[in-house]
């Protein structure tokens, strides 16, 4: 683009802006025939319209014909006056009306005021506005209101309607539709009694429309604000009226719906606004008034309140047909449908969480039952390899009173032989015999209880108990290998719950690690010390100690890891169950080496807390009895074959 194109389109440019700006806005005047609060459009439908169709080009005016309410019109040439002297220098170029009494006003005045400004007469009763009385500059967007229309409407849906009360002001324009509605009347005389409440303050009309007779309706027309008592603005008015009322209530226009009135076919407010700002339009854009008129606003479509039905009782089925009903109330659903939504994914949502959790955890629970019925599989066997292992200690054990038990039968035969047998001498025979052989059926019962397969059983246990129990069944196999055996018990009984034959083994994997430690090692003292203490007064703690080489410094924590062993030939489990039986009961274990040589093992159990214990103030420490010390109670089991050294 060259420089010379440029200066003529900035030209242009600037002329058109300056042209835009040179042409004054459209001024419109809009004449009510009421005051602001009471009975008439508000302006700001057409404002709003006229700003989006002609954006920046209407200055619009808003005025009332306040005399409307009076009896009298003397105020109408005082008021004629202030018009024409405030736009002597504001040349108009379009009058809106909104109701009968400003459409006289401007067609009575208009040549003293505005002889060539076009007007438009709205919202205006047909009859009021005869074609006659219009000029070129003239246009209407008038109504066409059919008073037996509305009476059939009644009739139609409450056909056993007998008396209709009229609500209606007494100011001249009311005085005008009083004597059209009467005229209207006359077809139904003999089927409508009608009570007239046009002469009546305002308090008296709410007392007359709250006594009326059964079979009743209402028909509500106009009250103006001239009536006595009534409130400043017509929405309050009709809202007491429709407190008051006893009979359902009707009127001609859809401006009341919604307000009280039942319906019925009425005039469209929408219809008359959008003909109105229409017409204005096209008269702001150069047409003629005469060139832009259009046909009357007829009843519409029946409407109704579905509030107003359910209060009277009156059925849709008997609304004419093609009714629309509005003012339905809305079910919590329609209400709150985004939230009941969002609230229903939320709670889908969470519920399916909550069932994948539970599938997770069902899954996680069968997986640790599972591995639990593994674990007690695995000690199992755990307990059968280490009774493989102790099996010639048992042979051995075994053994003793078996042999006791023959060599006692054998000399009780030769006894029999005698010619005088010595019964007293039988008679310590068989108590050596019967003491023989508990002996050796309380080895093979140890030996059952290690073997047994029987599930897990929660019981309350002496810790104690157990523990003797264990050392007892090891004392051969300990005496065997040269390795004393020994138990410092505390005094009180140490109830804990838990399953006899895992804490066996626990302690049984314990001693026979220390036993193994120790070995055929030399040294000048080989034994094993088993240990109770009360924690606390809340957890007994139980440790196994060797005189055994100890344990590496960097392996105190792996010894207790599955198949972790320093064994020839080790599996590596027995104190990863250990651990597993331990933490199953609810306590820990945990392995240190001692100051003097050697390792001790320790794990720790809660105690029982009974009411004795309580009373005591040592949960799960029994008192130990009267003939104790106090003092921890010692035990050997077995004695070494030989010391080596």
């Amino acid at each position: 683009m060259t420089l010379r194109t440029r200066l003529i389109s900035t030209f242009l440019l600037c002329l058109t802006t300056t042209i835009a700006a040179a042409q004054a806005p459209k001024r419109v005047l809009v004449l009510h025939s009421f005051g602001p609060e009471f009975g008439d459009y508000s302006a700001k439908p057409l404002r709003d319209e006229l700003d989006r169709q002609l954006p920046g080009r209407v200055d619009l005016y808003e005025s009332w014909l306040v005399s409307a309410r009076f009896v009298s019109t003397y105020e109408d040439p005082a008021f004629a006056d202030y018009l024409k002297s405030l736009f002597a220098r504001r040349p108009l170029d379009l009058i809106v009306t909104f109701g009968a009494p400003a459409a006289n006003f401007v067609q009575r005045y208009r040549e003293s005021l505005f002889p060539s400004v076009p007007a438009l007469l709205s919202d205006v009763e047909e009859r009021r506005v005869p074609p006659s009385g219009f000029t070129g500059n003239d246009a209407a967007v008038a109504i066409s209101v059919s008073f037996p229309a509305i009476i059939d409407n009644i009739l139609q849906i409450l056909p056993q309607t007998t008396n209709l009360a009229i609500v209606i002001g007494n100011s001249p324009i009311e005085g005008y539709w009083v004597k059209e509605i009467q005229g209207s009347m006359r077809p139904y005389e003999n089927r409508l009694a009608v009570t007239w409440l046009n002469a009546l303050p305002f308090d008296e009309v709410l007392r007359s429309v709250a006594r009326l007779p059964p079979k009743s309706a209402i028909f509500y027309m106009l009250l103006s604000p001239e009536v006595r008592g009534i409130p400043p603005d017509e929405d309050r008015a009709l809202a007491k009226l429709h407190a008051a009322a006893n009979a359902p209530m009707f009127s001609y226009t859809d401006a009341y719906l919604g307000k009280g009135i039942v319906g019925g076919a009425l005039i469209s407010t929408e219809e008359e606004i959008r003909k109105t700002v229409s017409l204005a339009v096209r008269i702001l854009g150069g047409e003629r008034a005469s060139d832009v008129r259009t046909a009357p606003v007829h009843l519409g479509n029946p409407q109704f309140d579905a509030r107003e039905l359910r209060r009277w009782k009156i059925r849709e089925a008997d609304l004419p047909a093609g009714s629309v009903v509005r003012f339905r109330e809305l079910s919590v659903w329609a209400h709150y449908r985004w939230q009941i939504g969002s609230v229903g994914v939320l709670i889908l949502l969470e519920t399916t969480l909550i069932l994948a959790l539970l599938y997770e955890r069902r899954r996680r629970r069968s997986a640790e039952v599972d591995a639990h019925n593994r674990i007690v599989e695995l000690a199992h066997l755990n307990r059968r390899a280490t009774v493989g292992e102790l099996s010639g200690a048992i042979a051995h054990e075994l053994n003793q009173p078996l042999g006791a038990i023959l060599r006692n039968s054998e000399a009780a035969e030769m006894i029999l032989q005698s010619p005088s047998p010595d019964v007293a001498e039988l008679r310590e025979i068989l108590v050596d015999i019967k003491n023989d052989d508990e002996r050796a059926g309380q080895v093979i019962r140890r030996l059952r209880g290690l073997l047994s397969k029987a599930p897990v059983e929660q019981q309350e246990i002496d810790l104690n108990q157990i523990i003797t129990e264990v050392l007892q069944i090891l004392s051969t196999q300990a005496s065997a290998r040269g390795v004393r055996l020994s138990a410092v018990l505390t005094p009180q009984v140490l109830r804990i719950n838990g399953d006899r034959i895992q804490l066996q083994q626990v302690i049984l994997n314990l001693v026979m690690n220390g036993l193994d430690a120790i070995g055929s090692a030399a040294g000048w003292q080989r034994e094993i010390i088993g240990r109770t203490i009360v924690k606390d007064g809340t957890s007994a703690e139980v440790s196994i100690e060797d005189s055994g080489p100890g344990i590496p410094g960097d392996k105190t924590q792996a010894i207790f890891e599955p198949f972790f062993t320093t064994k020839t030939g080790g599996m590596g489990m027995g104190l990863s169950i250990a651990r597993t039986i331990i933490e199953t009961h609810g306590g820990r274990i945990w392995a240190e080496n001692r100051s003097l040589g050697g390792a001790v093992f320790r794990f720790s159990l809660p105690l029982v807390e009974t009411g004795a214990h309580r009373a005591s103030g040592q949960p799960g420490a029994l008192p130990a009895p009267p003939s104790s010390s106090g003092s921890p109670v010692g035990a050997t089991f077995g004695e070494p074959a030989g010391r080596q050294t």
